[in-house]
């Protein structure tokens, strides 16, 4: 029996998981996906492999009220800053271990409105090592701004933190974090991510509204 006709033979149980843990927390959620793994793991790789599938479909409806979607990944296109960074081996590996004991990517993978990765690279990379062909992927925006520690002087990036987003204007004060500590700095430009930009940015802390006459 394949895969696929394992999960048109599951679908009502399936159906039944989705139900149930549709109303139990996300802590639950994540310690019974590590019992499934843990107890697929005991039966067989074919099984293992099944199941982490399984519970992938199930987050994705699960999600869905947030914005989730089923995507094949090889349509997901990568910014080059992304392709030319290669994640922290002690951070795959923090994936790796989550995938083992949950069958589930740890971070989402977002998407700008040009199908573009923006955010969680490091799970479209463990996607890829593992051959999982359909990903849940949700689409975002990231806006980052440029500002100098001086008038007229050289331009650095910074990005927004969601909560941000489009509530940042030209002339506003960001507190931010240097390489020589927190300071403050005005901003002389808001941008939409559009990949240019050395991975990882450095956060806004927060945001002092300027004057407006």
């Amino acid at each position: 029996m394949t895969e696929l006709d394992m999960f048109y033979h599951f679908i009502p149980d399936i159906a039944e998981m989705i139900v149930y843990q549709r109303e139990r927390t996300q802590e639950q959620r994540i310690q019974w996906k590590k019992d499934c793994i843990e107890y697929a793991k005991s039966l067989s790789p074919f099984v293992c492999g099944f199941t982490r599938k399984t519970l992938m479909v199930i987050d994705n409806y699960l999600e869905k009220d947030g914005g989730a979607k089923m995507m094949k990944i090889d349509d997901i296109k990568i910014y080059p800053c992304f392709a030319a960074q290669e994640p922290k081996p002690e951070k795959m590996q923090e994936k790796e271990k989550y995938f083992e004991e949950t069958g589930a990517l740890q971070s989402q993978i977002i998407l700008d409105g040009n199908g573009y990765l923006i955010d969680g690279f490091t799970s479209y990379l463990m996607a890829k090592e593992r051959g999982i062909q359909i990903v849940p992927v949700r689409y975002g925006r990231r806006q980052i701004v440029r500002a100098g520690h001086k008038p007229g002087g050289k331009p650095y990036s910074w990005e927004l933190p969601e909560t941000l987003v489009d509530r940042v204007s030209v002339g506003d004060k960001a507190v931010v974090r240097t390489q020589k500590g927190v300071r403050t700095v005005v901003v002389t430009a808001v941008e939409e991510y559009a990949g240019n930009e050395p991975e990882p940015l450095r956060m806004v802390i927060r945001v002092k509204k300027a004057d407006r006459i």
